[in-house]
């Protein structure tokens, strides 16, 4: 993607205690291909455990961070001093728990000066308050009647005229502040261009104010009500009609925009095409157990078929155990790197150079304590390179798709082998070939590491049950790459 960055682009980001997903959002807005921005942080009021890490940022990027403090005043209030602080030529929201894919602000300029409009808004996935994919909401053109009935608009998705959004501050109100502001603005332009490229992560979280269903309604008539300044039948009215729309939207997005899915397949390892970049992983009971968590790069997936509930999803299967990928691999002249990534392990480098005729590089990965910090794991790694991953399922896959997603310029050829590199580098046994053939190499590994294997294939045995008697790989198509 390439575009002209001669305009600022102004970030506003409203800041309220955020522990949790704050780096994780912060560093999706240093990581965007657009580079001309200013990152205009709002700390409205929070605790003072909180001032040391919104220092170092401002530290760290002193010429593209400015952090600004003022009393609790909420979200309003703090995104109207972002407003009134920026000095780009185009505004861009984003919540201090959202994320932003690494195209989201060049995507969207292009389309703002393509189409000479002011205002646009995309696509966006919805996340639990885990890693897990909920939905993903696909936008509309929208006309003042339109957004009366249902704001569907994501404002983390947002990129708008400066111009315009000094002219329409946001109004101090619980929820709903945002709907009330895009209410003022559509009147003015007459109408809002969508675009429906995934631009951002929107994480639900249970304890938000935008979740309290009760507050949503009473500050839904008050903007019908206080702002449109329509009567009290008729705004009572558009709030029955709107939590209606609510709910047929939910169901949209949960079923609807999110599936199918289409992932892709491979028989024969000897047929990969290091062509464009992607992730291989294993179907197994593991990753079929959580697959949502794959959800967001299914275009970029490839599995290979290992292990016995994938006989029950696939009709031809035919299984490779992953201990002989690496074996049948046919690299081809453009891969110009190999990285091991993961657990340091001197059998298995030998193992992979001599193997591969390669000199691969190593890189250790941290201990993570939970998915999360998996996910704001951040590589650069070089262009054209196959990368080896070694560590357990399924933050491997967590790791494989953020190399992919933070080098997408280049061409990343990621293998998601877990402890299949272990096995053919010799530290641990090789399951026997009647067992394996059997399907029961599960069983052979519960010698080693019992409790936590034990414990680990009940947990994935019963999630991947539950989703097979409830019909949900009715929803996943699987296609085989010929």
């Amino acid at each position: 993607m390439k575009s002209n960055q001669d305009d600022l682009i102004s970030v506003v980001i409203p800041f309220y205690n955020e522990k949790t997903y704050f780096d994780d959002c912060i560093n999706s807005v240093l990581d965007q291909s657009y580079k001309n921005l200013e990152i205009i942080i709002i700390n409205d009021g929070s605790d003072n455990e909180y001032l040391e890490t919104l220092e170092n940022f401002k530290n760290k990027y002193p010429n593209k961070i400015f952090l600004y403090h003022k009393e609790n005043g909420g979200v309003s209030s703090a995104r109207n001093l972002g407003i009134q602080k920026a000095r780009g030529k185009y505004i861009s929201f984003i919540d201090a728990d959202d994320v932003w894919f690494p195209y989201k602000i060049e995507h969207q300029i292009n389309i703002l000066k393509e189409k000479k409009i002011d205002f646009i808004h995309g696509s966006y996935y919805i996340l639990e308050e885990g890693l897990k994919i909920q939905g993903k909401f696909i936008p509309r053109d929208l006309y003042y009647i339109d957004l009366l009935k249902s704001c569907d608009i994501g404002l983390s998705t947002v990129t708008l005229s400066t111009d315009i959004a000094k002219k329409n501050l946001f109004p101090k109100i619980s929820t709903k502040e945002d709907y009330v502001c895009w209410l003022k603005i559509i009147k003015e332009l007459g109408n809002f261009r969508c675009d429906q490229k995934i631009v951002a992560f929107y994480r639900r979280r249970k304890n938000s104010l935008s979740a309290k269903f009760f507050l949503k309604f009473i500050n839904a008539f008050k903007v019908y009500y206080n702002y449109e300044k329509f009567g009290i039948i008729k705004s009572i009215y558009f709030t029955l009609r709107l939590s209606i729309y609510y709910l047929i939207k939910e169901n949209i997005i949960r079923n609807k925009n999110l599936y199918p899915i289409n992932f892709n397949y491979l028989l024969d390892i000897k047929k990969l095409r290091f062509e464009k970049s992607f992730m291989l992983v294993a179907l197994n009971m593991a990753s079929l157990s959580y697959m949502n968590l794959l959800y967001e790069n299914y275009k970029n997936i490839i599995f290979w078929l290992d292990g016995i509930c994938a006989k029950y999803i696939i009709k031809n299967f035919i299984k490779t155990a992953g201990r002989k990928i690496i074996g049948r691999l046919r690299l081809t002249e453009n891969i110009e790197n190999i990285y091991l990534i993961g657990n340091h392990s001197e059998k298995q480098i030998k193992y992979i150079q001599d193997t591969l005729k390669r000199k691969i590089e190593f890189i250790e990965l941290p201990y993570f304590k939970n998915l999360y910090k998996a996910s704001i794991f951040r590589l650069n790694i070089k262009n054209n390179s196959l990368v080896l991953i070694n560590i357990a399922t399924p933050k491997q896959e967590i790791i494989g798709n953020n190399l992919l997603k933070f080098n997408s310029s280049k061409k990343i050829f990621v293998f998601c082998l877990g402890g299949g590199i272990a096995m053919a580098a010799g530290e641990e046994k090789v399951v026997p070939e009647n067992i394996e053939k059997l399907n029961l190499e599960w069983l052979w590994r519960l010698k080693t590491d019992t409790f936590f294997r034990l414990k680990r294939l009940i947990i994935t045995g019963i999630f991947f049950l539950l989703k097979k008697v409830f019909g949900y790989f009715n929803k996943i198509n699987f296609k085989e790459l010929i």
